[in-house]
């Protein structure tokens, strides 16, 4: 495969000076050079200006890749001309080279191309709306007299990413093997898998090749821009594509976590090429270089992965840890996994022991983790805290980054606009640099203001109802949310606790007196306000509350709504 670049003779003005930038550029980096000359095209006849495109891309062979830098200064038909000449040669791939749309009434005759590499937005949006269509759009500046930076937007610009790895060259000796489950409803969720991989090539030399197990929700537009972010460095991606209701189950925690956390559960079974892979959840950031983890000998384990500290937080112990099936003291985080797939298939096929689990114990709140737990626990290798991070653990002892870890927001805020730490910038600038580039970040940053204005109107509110002088209920358990909730207000005689467990009835927490859930029909409305953690009763709390008539941000308000992050809070 060679890569050519146009460029432009027989005038002289700035564009063709700055495409003899491009150019110059260009040749430095090996690509091969397509002379256009700007002269009178319309003294050519069809036949004559057919012969003259032939000989500018006589050079031109299939598979290769082909940069055309516009305006040409011979017009729209003439470029139109260039690029269906292109088009006929088998698998050749074009980059338009789009310096100024101005000339242009119209840039539809163009007809839709692979990629348009643009300068600025305005400019982007000035052809969509001329009507060029395009599969990919990529916003980088070549007017630079920075010649390194020249080279590398050329790399990137006329780089077109495929997987044209099989599964056999893809090997374990010359490549990195990590995994993901995909499950993409809302269109959003393939960034967060993006950002991963772009902060994974950012701390390695390494190769690597990515395996993404997905369903139908992968759209073909997201597909090629996984493809770009991982290809940018050398680097592969194999798409597995799996149908989601194999997978389902009637434990409503499955369905309330992403589907796509199950899908690590078929990957024994279909990477039957491979000894070993790392599996990573979508909402994780590195810090630090993959190849450490790859490194680590699992020969004796099934797994690798980092103790949860979960149960030493206020989290009730499941079922199955209450048996002594498993240590609570080496249950771990499933968000990174070193997994030794040969060990794994001696002892069964993942998928169809997860469904067993889950028939056996139907309330099992984290059921792909809980699983791999009750099966493969003994045979786990603790790793290091430093390859699993809790953010919202480490926000309460710091705000600035650390080296060499791997950062888990585990359903956090990935920026928590209250107190932003160093973490949180990074995996935000880490999230601009992927294919996706500002895109990925627009609906974050407009979704966090949006959420920081619900916080306020919910504390607000809670602090109106305060300062009516009114009994304060508080429903759920005792745990750090709660505790931090007391701290900020000033409790009276008659406020009460009401704990889902009846046992607790007539017992003090905090100070306050534990009461029936029935006691809180005998309050007269309007008189009380409650202020409730949604999590408990298996997520009964809320609906029960309005099914006393009783509304929220009125008379009773989500605790986690109205505190901070560190405090226990979440974005709304």
């Amino acid at each position: 495969m060679k890569i050519h670049i146009t460029n432009l003779y027989g005038i002289k003005n700035e564009m063709a000076s700055l495409q003899h930038k491009v150019a110059y550029a260009a040749r430095m980096l090996d690509f091969f050079e397509l002379g256009i000359y700007r002269y009178p095209v319309e003294t050519d006849s069809l036949d004559e200006l057919r012969k003259r495109l032939d000989g500018i891309i006589a050079a031109v062979e299939p598979s290769d890749v082909v940069g055309v830098q516009l305006p040409t200064g011979n017009g729209i038909e003439f470029e139109r001309l260039l690029l269906m000449k292109l088009r006929g040669i088998k698998n050749v791939r074009i980059v338009l080279f789009m310096h100024d749309s101005t000339p242009y009434d119209s840039l539809e005759p163009l007809g839709p191309v692979s990629r348009v590499v643009y300068p600025t937005e305005s400019m982007q949006k000035d052809m969509k709306a001329k009507g060029l269509v395009a599969t990919l759009w990529n916003r980088m500046s070549f007017d630079t007299d920075d010649s390194f930076m020249l080279r590398k937007n050329l790399l990137e610009a006329a780089d077109f990413y495929d997987e044209v790895m099989d599964e056999k060259a893809c090997n374990e000796d010359e490549f990195i093997q990590v995994a993901f489950g995909l499950y993409d409803k809302s269109g959003h969720y393939t960034k967060y898998v993006g950002t991963v991989i772009q902060s994974i090539l950012e701390n390695t030399q390494s190769k690597v090749c990515f395996h993404i197990f997905h369903d139908e929700t992968l759209t073909e537009y997201n597909r090629l821009k996984l493809l770009e972010t991982a290809g940018r460095f050398g680097s592969y991606i194999q798409f597995h594509k799996l149908n989601a209701e194999d997978f389902m189950s009637e434990n409503k925690w499955v369905s309330y976590y992403t589907i796509g956390a199950m899908f690590r559960l078929i990957m024994p079974r279909v990477l039957k090429n491979h000894k070993k892979i790392i599996y990573l959840d979508a909402d994780l950031l590195f810090h630090r270089d993959i190849k450490e983890l790859w490194n680590i000998d699992i020969s004796n384990y099934s797994l690798a992965a980092k103790k949860d500290i979960i149960f030493d937080n206020g989290i009730h112990l499941p079922k199955f840890i209450q048996e002594g099936h498993v240590s609570k003291d080496r249950y771990f985080n499933s968000g990174v996994l070193l997994m030794n797939l040969e060990k794994i298939r001696e002892k069964g096929d993942l998928l169809e022991m997860t469904h067993e689990f889950l028939r056996k114990y139907p309330r099992t709140s984290l059921p792909d983790q809980d699983a791999l737990n009750y099966y493969l626990n003994s045979s786990t290798l603790l790793l290091d805290e430093s390859w699993n991070v809790p953010t919202q653990y480490e926000k309460q002892k710091t705000v600035k980054i650390s080296e060499n870890v791997v950062y888990h927001f585990m359903g956090q805020p990935f920026i928590d606009f209250y107190n932003t730490s160093e973490f949180e910038k990074y995996y935000m600038s880490m999230k601009e640099r992927t294919a996706w580039g500002y895109d990925a970040i627009e609906s974050e940053f407009l979704n966090g203001f949006r959420n920081l204005s619900d916080k306020i109107e919910n504390s607000q509110g809670a602090m109106a109802a305060v300062a009516q002088g009114k009994k304060k209920i508080f429903y759920g358990y005792y745990n750090t949310p709660m505790q931090n909730l007391f701290a900020l207000l000033h409790l009276n005689e008659n406020d009460y606790f009401v704990h889902p467990d009846s046992s607790y009835i007539g017992k003090k927490l905090g100070g306050l007196k534990c009461h029936s859930f029935e006691d809180i029909k005998t309050e007269e409305k309007g008189t009380f306000i409650v202020f409730a953690l949604p999590e408990i009763e298996d997520g009964k709390a809320i609906p029960k509350l309005k099914e006393l008539g009783l509304e929220e941000g009125k008379d009773f308000f989500c605790i986690p709504k109205i505190l901070i992050n560190t405090q226990g809070g979440y974005w709304a």
